[in-house]
């Protein structure tokens, strides 16, 4: 009887090529992410095709639906990726072994650095989530970000130890604050970041860490 077993040569080398094979395409996609997060950013997701985002990632649209099925695939990798970067990027301080008024320092600095270098890409995440009212493809990526957003803010109460706090509304608050300041500078208002500063330093003020 013949035998059709993968000689031990052939296994041992499957699982790394296929590993390597993996780990380019994850790759490939977080390189046209980022064209696409630059290209999304500026036009938003209701001007911008496929085509626009091909273009601009100087590959065939051919290539980019051999990666991402449409746009709503895409842009749906796009905000989750930059979102999760955005959440290490504010553990940081939170994680770190600083006093609480340091953790709280961190923490606006972060937020007002978002802005400050990245406001295009938050833009589109606003974009997105004013989408998802009146498209449900957006609903499970929308409730997966603001679910993140609320565990990172419950970890910030946590660290100062302020669990008794109600994270979803200081969530609430740090948003509304985010998107008004978020429109203020992407409006050329130069004032704008020292301003959303200073209100974040005024709301932070009434928190009492604990002990």
């Amino acid at each position: 009887m013949t035998s059709f077993a993968i000689p031990p040569s052939k296994l041992a080398k499957s699982p790394g090529k296929a590993t390597k094979r993996s780990g380019k395409r994850a790759d490939k996609k977080r390189e046209l992410a980022g064209h696409a997060i630059s290209t999304l950013g500026v036009l938003g997701y209701a001007r911008t095709s496929l085509r626009d985002i091909a273009s601009q990632s100087g590959v065939s649209l051919g290539v980019l639906h051999y990666y991402f099925e449409d746009k709503v695939e895409l842009i749906t990798y796009c905000v989750k990726l930059y979102k999760q970067n955005f959440v290490e990027l504010l553990d940081a301080p939170i994680l770190s072994e600083g006093s609480p008024a340091a953790v709280i320092d961190g923490f606006i600095d972060g937020l007002v650095g978002a802005i400050a270098e990245h406001a295009s890409t938050h833009r589109l995440w606003y974009d997105i989530r004013a989408q998802a009212l009146f498209d449900e493809a957006f609903h499970s990526v929308v409730r997966e970000i603001e679910d993140a957003l609320i565990a990172l803010v419950g970890r910030f109460l946590k660290r100062l130890n302020l669990e008794t706090m109600s994270a979803f509304s200081l969530y609430l608050l740090c948003d509304s604050l985010f998107r008004y300041y978020l429109q203020q500078h992407l409006s050329g208002d130069e004032r704008a970041l020292a301003a959303f500063r200073a209100a974040l330093v005024e709301q932070f003020a009434a928190l009492k860490p604990g002990v």
